[in-house]
């Protein structure tokens, strides 16, 4: 589904340059305000000294109402009322100085609950009109038959009805490209939708509202459709019930799901945003650039009635106030940061704010380079921060974790390629494995220099053989040798997993009792398969390989048997509602809600078809857990892959036939679609073989045929791409 931004209704802002000498960081003007991921404290707004406190509830839009060049703001209360708080001040330095009744023709109110509103051009000339939600489910379009800065609007109006529980939760974009816009509404429960503009010049009408890219979070939905990172695509700004934002961006790599995973907004410190105790829940958030200053801000409201600023800070703000934060500290950083909580939350906030605004891509292009040459400076300035070394965590706790989180925004302000990696290596001071593992793998292994020589090279031979284009791991942390303050302050990166600190060379046997022979397997190293594969099928497969993600839940399905009921397509989940209806029915369940969960473990606790439905252990856990369903499978296709298929068979041959199912999905995410695959063994102490096989596959491009050392499997698939048949048997290569 296209998107693209709608300029005909959305206020113009001027953007301000932005300078920042210090940090040899100079930034040209733009067409647009530059976005934030990280904001100021909230200050509550106020006309003459007092703070404005609208009945029961503020839903804001800015909006320059009259034309005058600055902002004003337009709110809806929990009364059906709207109003219009006018700015007397300038551009810069706005003064909120009255509070007027908007009204259509003799209309002056809209039901009695909470009202939202937003001022766009909907029908007729270029006018924007009123579009006001209200009344629990209703949205009214009033007509401006004044100018633009004298606005009037047609009593009458056009009503719609929309889903449940909008109560004004709405904005008005073109979100389908056609040049119309359309409306998206949230809703109480959380769900937001996606009403397409159906109509034509003068005559409004929107379609019933549909899925708006599978948005369903609780509570109080509140959208607002903005280009957020101005790559000329919407992007989904989403208040909710708790107090925080969520910013959904445009997936472009990805045009039939839409949106990519949210991020939050940040405090200044690089916190979660969250504003539920001035707010009293319901945030309902507006971006405008409020006090001129060329960086967009957030306004918001709430269920008490009170409307908030919480001004936008710039990148190079951050970087400042980083090197001055050193520059204070230059001898005593690691003391002063195990001492003053305060300074602690500005240090790690300069950085970690920094690694927001370039994840969301906020940071142009052009600027990142300047943005790597004013922080690279800083490892060799303050060596005993930032090169890569072992930290005394007794005395700097919190030195190994600023020192990762430097690394990783030092990684990520300039475009990822092996030459950059090796700048960021050398800047950094990284040697042996840990600038192998970066420079040729894209990772940055966290472990406060912990980890053995033998480590590093058993890790390195492991990841070598993964398909780089199967996995996207920026960092690895092994939270062990971090100490206690990793648990408290998370490293921040594109994506990343944790490891155990375990010894090289503890056994662990991957494999049940019911093996051919025991997978003797090495912990530490198969830990790190584990948690890769955790961002192999979940993470980039879904995007690359549906078709195995789905494969995923329907193998679950199989193996949960009958009486678990997914919705279609598998992917969504246990339907338990069906799935309560079959136990009450079979007399597993006596229909009291709080007698559910026991009644779903009983159902499956002890009984050979549920304990050996999975290669991994009963099934209840991956029912419970599909997260895991992936990448255990790990554990033992790189323990022992030929031993892990043998076992599979052996299973099939005793009634259990679903452990097939897992073995190819694995096999075929691997394989890459590829008729040439790898077959592990990992012993412990880090010994690898990897022995080449081959692979056969039907027109569906499914595997047929697998042959390893003198073994051949054979498959057949019903149209659920579920094996229905299983042969193995040897194979003799022809001389």
């Amino acid at each position: 589904m296209p998107h693209s931004i709608a300029p005909t209704f959305r206020f113009v802002l001027i953007l301000v340059p932005l300078f920042l000498l210090a940090c040899n960081l100079t930034f040209a003007a733009e067409s647009a305000a530059t976005s934030t991921m990280a904001y100021a404290n909230a200050v509550p707004l106020e006309i003459d000294q007092a703070v404005i406190r609208l009945e029961k509830h503020a839903s804001i839009r800015s909006d320059d109402w009259d034309q005058d060049g600055d902002l004003d703001l337009l709110a809806g209360d929990g009364t059906g009322k709207l109003w219009l708080i006018e700015n007397e001040g300038t551009r810069t330095q706005p003064l909120l100085a009255r509070k007027t009744r908007i009204t259509a023709g003799t209309r002056t109110n809209w039901g009695n609950s909470l009202t939202g509103v937003v001022r766009a051009q909907v029908v007729g000339d270029a006018l924007p009109d009123l579009v006001v939600g209200h009344s629990k489910n209703r949205v009214t379009i009033h007509r401006n038959v004044g100018s633009r800065k004298e606005p009037r609007f047609e009593e009458q109006g056009t009503t719609f009805e929309v889903q449940s529980g909008c109560d004004g939760r709405l904005d008005v974009a073109d979100w389908d490209g056609d040049g119309k816009p359309d409306l998206i509404t949230g809703s109480f429960g959380g769900t937001v939708q996606w009403h397409r503009n159906t109509g034509s010049h003068d005559v409004v009408s929107f379609s019933a509202g549909e899925q708006f890219c599978d948005i369903r979070i609780a509570y109080n939905s509140h959208p607002r459709l903005i280009d957020f990172d101005h790559d000329g695509e919407l992007d989904l700004l989403l208040g909710l019930n708790w107090g925080s934002v969520t910013l959904y961006r445009h997936a472009s790599d990805q045009p039939d799901r839409g949106l990519q995973s949210g991020q939050q907004l940040k405090w200044s410190n690089g916190k979660n945003l969250n504003i539920r105790e001035l707010n009293g829940d319901d945030t309902t958030p507006e971006l405008c650039d409020w006090d001129g200053d060329g960086v967009l801000d957030l306004i918001s409201g709430g269920r008490n009635g009170k409307i908030f600023w919480m001004k936008g800070i710039s990148f190079p703000t951050r970087v400042l106030k980083f090197k001055q934060l050193l520059a204070k500290h230059n001898d005593s950083l690691g003391e002063s940061l195990l001492q003053d909580s305060e300074l602690c939350e500005e240090v790690f906030g300069c950085l970690t704010a920094l690694q927001a605004d370039l994840q969301s891509g906020l940071i142009p292009s052009t600027a990142r380079e300047k943005l790597f040459d004013a922080l690279a400076p800083l490892a060799k300035e303050y060596p005993r921060y930032f090169t890569r070394q072992h930290f005394d965590l007794n005395r700097h706790p919190h030195l190994p974790i600023l020192a990762a989180q430097y690394w990783v925004v030092l990684l990520e302000s300039i475009p990822d390629s092996s030459n950059n990696r090796r700048r960021v290596a050398d800047a950094l001071g990284f040697s042996s494995g840990y600038r192998t593992l970066l420079t040729e793998l894209g990772v940055i292994f966290i472990d406060n220099n912990s980890a053995t020589p033998q480590h590093l090279k058993a890790m390195i031979n492991l990841m070598r053989e993964m398909p780089r284009a199967t996995w996207e791991v920026e960092t690895i942390t092994v939270a062990g040798w971090l100490g206690p303050v990793i648990k408290k302050r998370k490293i921040r990166s594109r994506s990343g997993v944790n490891i155990f600190d375990l010894p090289l060379g503890r056994p662990e046997n991957s494999f049940a009792a019911d093996s051919p022979r025991p997978g003797i397997t090495d912990v530490y190293l198969i830990c790190l398969a584990h948690e890769l594969a955790h961002n192999m099928l979940d993470t980039v497969g879904r995007k690359q390989r549906p078709d195995l993600y789905e494969r995923k839940f329907s193998g679950l399905a199989q193996a949960a048997g009958p009486h678990v009921v997914y919705h279609s397509p598998a992917s969504k989940g246990i339907d338990f509602e069906a799935t309560k209806a079959i136990f009450r029915r079979l007399g597993a369940w006596d229909g009291r809600a709080e007698s559910w969960r026991d009644a779903w473990v009983d159902y499956f606790a002890d009984k050979r078809e549920f304990d050996r439905a999975y290669s991994r252990g009963n099934i209840q856990f991956f029912l419970d857990s599909p997260q895991e369903a992936f990448a255990t499978l790990a554990n033992q296709y790189y323990a022992d892959s030929a031993l892990m298929l043998e076992f599979c068979k052996k299973r099939w041959d005793t009634g259990h036939r679903t452990n097939i199912n897992q073995f190819l999905l694995i096999a075929e995410y691997l394989s890459e679609g590829k008729d040439d695959g790898k077959f592990f063994q990992l012993l412990p102490g880090g010994k690898l073989s990897v022995n080449e096989v081959q692979f056969a596959r039907d027109a569906r491009m499914r595997i047929q045929r697998v042959r390893f050392s003198d073994m051949q499997a054979e498959f057949d698939y019903g149209d659920d791409d579920l094996v229905t048949k299983f042969e193995l048997k040897p194979w003799q290569a022809e001389k």
